[in-house]
Formats: structure tokens, sequence, C-alpha cells
């Protein structure tokens, strides 16, 4: 009984031990992690500030030059007069709206070319000889510059807006397409053999593994296709408008005015920015979902 009683007292303070082992090593965990968030956070405010730094000291140095007749205004202007450019539009109204324009043409060419891009390109996973057989029209599609074909859509569907929302969905949909194709193909051969060893449907297994398996991908393509559904609502802005941050930059350069272009070149740096804070707003939400 005694030695029993002795062995219970041992087992009890060797589980004790052992929890003891356990928090300690998950508080050495959670300190880890958060001594690398930290770091982390330390190193992105460290890159901001730099970036801050240069950004400042190459708007400066222009400036100077500019005013010391180093620079000459004419071929590169200067930040106070891109910055008085800017001003002067925003109070008459036409900044306004040439961005509501190019926004609304880059918005509905996004949707169109990078989500509609994206659910083709999830959708050929379910057959890989209609992937194959339409992978070297897909390379030859996406090897057509956007200005080549930009006069046929705009002849083909007008001067109006309707071409310019062509001509943005044209710039992203092979690159959506490619990306979420791409990412449905390096989803986990372990995890897929697995639904199929529970008989899982095709589309059990899409909904449950090959979506969220491919979101990274599908994340990725939707940030490149920002700036290609801009370009090509721009450059179709560049052939025929009358409105929009293209049509600001032809006509500004059209006439020589450096400072004009360089605004609209400001504009639209401005516009794939905000764009891409939108669009890593929602990765965000995602991955607090756990979607990701």
């Amino acid at each position: 009984m005694t030695v029993s009683l002795a062995e219970s007292v041992q087992n009890i303070h060797l589980r004790l031990i052992k929890r003891r082992v356990a928090v300690g090593g998950q508080s050495q965990n959670q300190q880890r992690k958060v001594r690398v968030r930290a770091s982390s956070r330390q190193r992105s405010t460290g890159i901001i500030v730099l970036q801050v730094i240069i950004l400042c000291a190459f708007l400066g140095g222009w400036e100077i030059g500019a005013w010391s007749g180093f620079v000459n205004t004419f071929l590169f202007s200067s930040p106070s007069d891109v910055v008085s450019i800017l001003i002067s539009q925003f109070r008459r109204g036409d900044l306004m709206i040439n961005i509501q324009v190019t926004t609304y043409e880059t918005l509905m060419g996004y949707l169109i070319g990078a989500i509609g891009g994206s659910i083709l390109g999830l959708l050929l996973w379910f057959s890989k000889f209609v992937a194959d057989l339409a992978s070297p029209f897909i390379a030859a599609l996406g090897s057509i510059p956007v200005l080549a074909v930009a006069p046929m859509l705009i002849i083909w569907f007008g001067t109006g807006f309707k071409s310019k929302v062509v001509v943005a969905a044209f710039s992203c949909i092979v690159v959506a397409l490619v990306n979420a194709y791409q990412g449905t193909e390096k989803v986990d051969k372990d995890q897929l053999e697995l639904f199929r060893s529970f008989r899982a449907t095709k589309m059990q297994i899409f909904r449950k593994l090959i979506i969220p398996a491919s979101t990274p991908w599908l994340m990725v393509s939707l940030k490149l296709n920002v700036g290609f559904a801009l370009i090509g609502a721009i450059v179709g802005e560049f052939i025929s408008a009358n409105a929009g941050v293209g049509h600001m930059i032809v006509v500004a350069g059209a006439s020589f005015e450096i400072g004009e272009v360089l605004a609209g070149v400001v504009l639209v740096m401005i516009m794939v920015l905000v764009f891409n804070l939108v669009i890593g707003f929602f990765e965000h939400l995602l991955k607090r979902r756990h979607l990701m």
C-alpha cells in the first residue's frame, strides 16, 4: 500500500513537471512569436521611414535644381509646379472628372478581366484536356501588347466608355487566368488523394480544397492586375477619349506641357496605390477568416 502510494505521488509529481515543461515551452514559443512580430514591425517601420527620406531627398533635390536653374524646367518641370497644376485642376473640377472617368473604366475592366479570368482559370481544373488544348491559345493571347490591340478594340466597340473597359479587361484577363490555373496545379497531391479516398465529388474537392489552396495565387494575381487594368484604361484614353487621366496626359504631351504630364503620372501612381491598399485590406480580411 505504501509503495503504491509512493508511486502515485511520484507519477503525480512527474505529470506536474511535464505540464510545467509544456507550459514553459508554450510560453517560450509565444515570447518568440512576440519578438518576431516586434522585429518585423520595427523593420517595416524602418523601411517606410527610409523610403520617405529617399522620396523627400529626391523631391527636394529636384526642386532646388529647378529653382537654381541646374534642372531644365521645360523638360523636367518641378515638384512645386506639378502640385500647383493639380490644385488648379482640382479647383476647376477637371481633376475629379478625370479621376472618376478613369477609375470607373479601370474598375469595370478589372472586374471583368481579373475576376472573370480568375474564375475561368479555376474552372480549367475540372478538365486537364481542355486546359492543355487552350494553353497555346492563351499564351498567344497573352503575348499581344495591349497597345497593338487597343485600336482594333476601339473600332469594334466604339470610342466611348465601353471600349476602354474592354481594353482594360483585355490587359489583365490572361494574367488572372494563368495565375489561377497555376494555383490549382500547386495543390498538395497528398491532400487531393485524401479527399478522393473519402470519395468526395469533384465539386466538393473544388469547393473545399482547390479554391482555398489557390487563394494566395489569386491574391497575387489580383494585386498585379490592378496596374494592368489601369494601364489598359489609360491606353484606351490615349487613342480616343474626351476625359480621363490618359486623355489629360496625351493632351498635355501634345502641347509640350511637361508639368501637366507629370501631374497625370502622379495621379496614376496614387490611383494604383489606393487600389492596392483596397486589395490588401480584403487580403487581410481573408487571412483573419483563415481562408489563406
